[in-house]
C-alpha cells in the first residue's frame, strides 16, 4: 500500500495512492468502518490493524478517486513527531568525505536531529536560505515508524516499521564546519540540517510489505538531469533494525517518526569541482520501489 497525504500546505490530510486509479482519500474509508477521521501519524500507529481494512474498502462501493495530479501531494507524513537523520552510515559517503578508501567508521551510529517543521513535499519549493553557499542534497532511504517504543530489540525492529520513502536530508556545509578548524566540538550539524525545507519527503510511503528487504534498493539522484549518486542500500554500515534497536536506546520512538538512514558518494561537496545546489536547479531522486521525488530550489526572498 502507497500512503500519500494531499492538499494544502499544513493542512494536508491522508490518502492511498494507486497507480492508474489515483488517490483515495482514507477519511471517508475510515468513517465507512465506524471511525473517526485520523491523522497520518495515528493511522500509522494503528497501521497494523488497519492496513487489511483499508485494503479492503478500497474495491468496495463509493470510493471516489482524486485523479492523480489534481492535488498538491505533501509529505507523506506531515507532521512527524520527530526526524532522525543517521550521519555517515554508508561506506562510500565516510571515503568521500575523509578522502581515502576503506575509512574508518563512527563506533555507534550518529544521531542528527530535524526539526519536524522541515519535511515538505515531493515537489515543493527546496529553498537556499540566503546564509548558505553551500546547500547541498543526500539521497536517503527514510524508515517511518509505525508502532513507537523504546529498548526495542534487533529481532523485533521491523514490527516498529510502517514503510519506507525517500527523503533528501538537504545540507548547508558551510554553516556545519565554520569552526572546525579551530576544534572539532564546534561542528554545527543542525544548523546546516534544520534549515527550513530541508527535509523534502515522497512521493508516498510504501509500506514494509511492499519492499521486502530494504538493503536491496538502488538510490539514484540526478542535478539538472546530470547523474550524481548512484549507490546501493547494501552498503549502509548500520543497517535497519541496529539503527532502530540503537536510536530506540537513546530517544523514544513515536508513530511517524522518519529515521533517515544515509546516503551514498556523489553529493555535491565531493564533485570535483565542488557544485551546490542555486535558485533555478531541479532535483531528482530515485530510490527502488519508492517512486521519484522531483523538487525545484529556489532562493530565498528576503
Amino acid at each position: 500500500m502507497k500512503i500519500v497525504s494531499y492538499g494544502a500546505k499544513r493542512a494536508e490530510r491522508p490518502g492511498v495512492f494507486e497507480p492508474g486509479r489515483g488517490i483515495a482519500p482514507l477519511d471517508p474509508l475510515l468513517r465507512s468502518m465506524g471511525m473517526c477521521a485520523l491523522d497520518t501519524n495515528q493511522v500509522l500507529g494503528m497501521l497494523d490493524l488497519l492496513q487489511p481494512l483499508i485494503e479492503g474498502a478500497l474495491d468496495g462501493p463509493g470510493v471516489e478517486w482524486i485523479a492523480e495530479g489534481a492535488v498538491r501531494l505533501g509529505p507523506p507524513v506531515p507532521a512527524p513527531e520527530k526526524v532522525l537523520v543517521a550521519g555517515g552510515n554508508y561506506q562510500s559517503h565516510v571515503d568521500e568525505a575523509m578522502g581515502r578508501k576503506n575509512a574508518p567508521s563512527p563506533s555507534e551510529p550518529i544521531i542528527i536531529l530535524k526539526p519536524s517543521n522541515t519535511v515538505i513535499g515531493p515537489h515543493d519549493d527546496l529553498i537556499v536560505p540566503r546564509q548558505t553557499e553551500q546547500f547541498d542534497y543526500e539521497t536517503e532511504i527514510g524508515v517511518v515508524v509505525g508502532r513507537g517504543g523504546r529498548y526495542i530489540g534487533v529481532e523485533d525492529a521491523y514490527e516498529h516499521v510502517a514503510g519506507y520513502l525517500i527523503a533528501n536530508d538537504v545540507t548547508a556545509r558551510d554553516l556545519a564546519f565554520k569552526d572546525v578548524h579551530i576544534s572539532p566540538v564546534f561542528s554545527q550539524m543542525t544548523r546546516a540540517k534544520g534549515i527550513p525545507t530541508g527535509a523534502p519527503l515522497g512521493p508516498w510511503l510504501a509500506t514494509k510489505d511492499e519492499i521486502p528487504d530494504p538493503h536491496r534498493l538502488e538510490l539514484r539522484c540526478w542535478i539538472n538531469g546530470e547523474l550524481r549518486q548512484a549507490g546501493r542500500s547494501d552498503e549502509m554500515i548500520v543497517d535497519i533494525p541496529h539503527l532502530i534497536a540503537d536510536f530506540s536506546k537513546i530517544i523514544e520512538l513515536s508513530p511517524g517518526d522518519v529515521i533517515m538512514t544515509g546516503t551514498t558518494t556523489g553529493c555535491g561537496a565531493f564533485q570535483d569541482p565542488p557544485s551546490f545546489l542555486t535558485g533555478g536547479d531541479v532535483v531528482k531522486m530515485e530510490i527502488t520501489g519508492l517512486g521519484t521525488m522531483q523538487t525545484p530550489v529556489v532562493d530565498e526572498v528576503v
